[in-house]
């Protein structure tokens, strides 16, 4: 099979050419760039093709970086990808821009964290590999929680905010050369990912820096499934440092009473809710909104699809738990009609070893 791959997210334009089944690479082209990606990448394409010798029809599949990155850049990649896809009628996949980046060097560390800088928020894109598996992530972190994902003797890093990571963690194995996702050196990984019925959706990680106006007029809830899982995965990373896998929630999921709503809007999921019920009680688990896509009645669509569908199954009572300082949180769940009920001591830890209570609350379907 051959394989053309490239990468627009960052502050490089690459393109590769690769035949999967001599394991060779047949061309490949790179050009460092903060901006002009649009202008560069389909003339790169070209280019590389020549140069490989082969035409678009002979191509089986496409591979393409889907983010996190620079929102435009994202955007560039995804749109060429799809409507080559659709033209050739080539298999199309996505491969997030850390593991793209940790790709060249994943067989020879156990563990290796890829830190990459988003934006001028003073925050990192990371994730963390081990025995050459992504176990966390992708995921939008601040340094703290960057230093706990860094905190194994032996980790090595690499990524735009390496140096930064380990001027602050100084035994961490510095690798040189790799911090930019690259065509010709994810291609190979690439090409051994899974096929994919549907095509790649973009990996947004935070808010964009330019915020339009977001007017909200049909939003729909429905169950989560299978199909989900990596969806669940990327909100909850943009709402916590520590973000759960999509392994994670499909193990969450498959236990007793397990279920999840979705929330979507705008031709995508924008919100969800997870849920887990034990006789005639509920707890929420987690409820996660895009941050852009926040205050404007999604969590209130959720709990309202949830209270129906608890209600429909005899469930008494609804309860959560929310920290003590979480003001902005605590201040939503009164207003979806929950009342405190309880309280745990020093439930949630916090830097410096400090602790925050948890608040119990309560929602009668």
């Amino acid at each position: 099979m051959l394989v053309l791959a490239f990468d627009t997210t960052m502050a490089s334009c690459s393109v590769a050419v690769y035949d999967a089944g001599a394991g060779k690479l047949l061309a490949a082209l790179n050009a460092a760039m903060a901006k002009g990606h649009a202008e560069a990448l389909a003339p790169m394409v070209q280019l590389c093709l020549k140069q490989a010798r082969i035409g678009p029809s002979q191509l089986g599949r496409i591979a393409v970086t889907i983010g996190p990155g620079t929102f435009t850049g994202v955007r560039i990649g995804l749109s060429l990808a799809h409507g080559m896809g659709v033209a050739l009628g080539s298999e199309v996949v996505g491969l997030d821009t850390l593991t793209a980046t940790a790709a060249p060097v994943l067989a020879h560390h156990d563990r290796l964290l890829v830190v990459h800088a988003a934006g001028a928020t003073g925050k990192f894109h990371a994730a963390r590999f081990t025995a050459g598996h992504l176990d966390h992530g992708p995921a939008f972190v601040d340094l703290d929680a960057a230093r706990a994902l860094a905190a194994a003797p032996g980790t090595a890093v690499l990524g735009t905010a390496a140096d930064t990571l380990k001027a602050a963690v100084p035994d961490l194995v510095r690798i040189p050369g790799h911090d930019l996702p690259q065509a010709a050196h994810f291609i190979a990984h690439a090409a051994g990912l899974p096929k994919r019925e549907d095509y790649p959706q973009p990996l947004y990680l935070r808010e964009p820096d330019a915020k339009p106006a977001v007017a909200i007029e049909h939003v729909t809830t429905r169950p989560a499934g299978a199909g989900d899982l990596q969806t669940l995965s990327r909100l909850h990373g943009m709402c916590f440092a520590e973000g759960w896998s999509a392994d994670s929630f499909a193990a969450a999921l498959a236990l007793p009473g397990a279920l999840a709503l979705v929330a979507e809007c705008d031709g995508a999921a924008r919100a969800f809710v997870q849920l887990r019920q034990a006789a005639d009680e509920a707890e929420v688990i987690t409820l996660c909104s895009e941050p852009r896509w926040r205050r404007k009645g999604l969590a209130k669509k959720l709990i309202g699809a949830a209270r129906e569908l608890l209600r429909a199954r005899n469930c008494r009572r609804l309860y959560l738990e929310v920290a003590d300082d979480n003001r902005a949180a605590r201040g939503l769940y009164g207003k979806l009609g929950f009342t405190e009920t309880g309280m745990r001591k020093n439930y949630y830890s916090r830097a410096a070893g400090s602790a925050v209570d948890a608040i119990v609350l309560v929602l009668v379907p």
